[in-house]
């Protein structure tokens, strides 16, 4: 019988060589794996244990993967799943996109990556149960405190704790202020809009993960061009970044804010020649407005699938945009 502190996956494929492949890499002494031949074993299993993580393949023997997604989360509420498939035809990937997956990957698959996702899936998703089992041990300990009459005792571990959460979080703040305030001096510096938009989005990549960009300048008639394309190892064609950038620059010219959105959900704003590189693509629009209601350029960073942008990389890009946009008005 697994420990509370082991995390239950289900994985759920009819190739028996694919099960054998993943309960190998996956198992370990905190991660708990249980295989499913078919839809209906999976459901059955899960009935007996509620799985942390299912690790769906897209077409089984009895049936869609994406029911059986469906039917566990009725039970399980929003249950985190892996999608893999064999078959990565644009309408699979899309209807697979629909179930919010945390990631769609293809066969034969990526283990490394594969064991990455759980666990990083499994560390967020298990976060709040730890602070709750943590909070419940820290009550039973005070009340036992309380008992032995050390209830004082307690409290000052109690408090020293808070002060601990408290100097991380101001600690957090101080670093970040210290990167915004970094790169304010490396605007001043820049001497051009290649280095300008180069800074922007290398700071990203430090403090954010890797992302591929577009940046677009105003010319002399105000109209927005793409004048820099970033990514690693290299950037997307020209013709994905423009049939990707000009639907957010519509939206951006609509509510010119920093905002943050997922091309696999909004599809039919793109051009459907790239509707296949859309499910698991989340963009990151930065307005540059040096001034009130004076747009002269835009940032727009991308991710595909492995790490999707946050609140808090809208917030950063909200710090960098009114710098950034200084910087490109000076350097034009």
């Amino acid at each position: 019988m697994s420990s509370p502190d082991t995390a239950n996956v289900l994985v759920v494929d009819d190739e028996a060589d694919v099960r054998e492949l993943l309960t190998d890499a996956l198992r370990s002494a905190d991660l708990d794996v249980v295989t499913a031949a078919s839809g209906a074993e999976a459901i059955d299993l899960s009935a007996r244990q509620a799985p942390d993580l299912l690790i769906m393949d897209l077409c089984l023997a009895d049936g869609s993967g994406l029911d059986v997604i469906d039917r566990l989360r009725e039970v399980s509420g929003d249950l985190p799943a892996v999608v893999i498939t064999g078959l990565p035809d644009v309408e699979s990937l899309t209807a697979a996109s629909r179930r919010r997956p945390v990631e769609v990957m293809t066969k034969p698959l990526d283990v490394d990556r594969l064991q990455r996702t759980v666990r990083e899936v499994l560390w967020s998703r298990g976060r709040g149960e730890r602070l709750r089992r943590r909070t419940v041990r820290l009550r039973r300990i005070a009340h036992e405190i309380k008992r032995d009459g050390q209830l004082a005792q307690g409290q000052f571990e109690t408090t020293c704790a808070d002060l601990t959460c408290a100097y991380r979080a101001l600690s957090g703040q101080m670093s970040l202020q210290k990167a915004v305030l970094a790169y304010q001096n490396t605007m001043i510096a820049s001497k051009n809009d290649d280095e300008v938009f180069a800074s922007l989005f290398r700071l990203f990549s430090i403090r954010s993960g890797v992302a591929f960009g577009v940046a677009l300048v105003c010319d002399e008639q105000a109209r927005l061009n793409i004048v820099g394309r970033f990514g690693v190892p290299r950037p997307d064609r020209l013709g994905f970044c423009e049939k990707l950038a000009w639907p957010v620059v519509r939206l951006l010219l609509d509510t010119p804010r920093c905002m943050m959105l997922d091309a696999g959900e909004q599809r039919e704003l793109f051009d459907e020649s790239i509707h296949r590189h859309l499910p698991g693509l989340t963009v990151l629009a930065i307005p540059l407005i040096p001034a009130t209601d004076e747009l002269i350029g835009a940032a727009l960073l991308y991710r595909k699938g492995e790490q999707p942008f946050t609140d808090a990389d809208v917030a950063l890009a909200e710090m960098l945009s009114f710098p950034t946009a200084t910087a490109v008005r000076r350097t034009d």
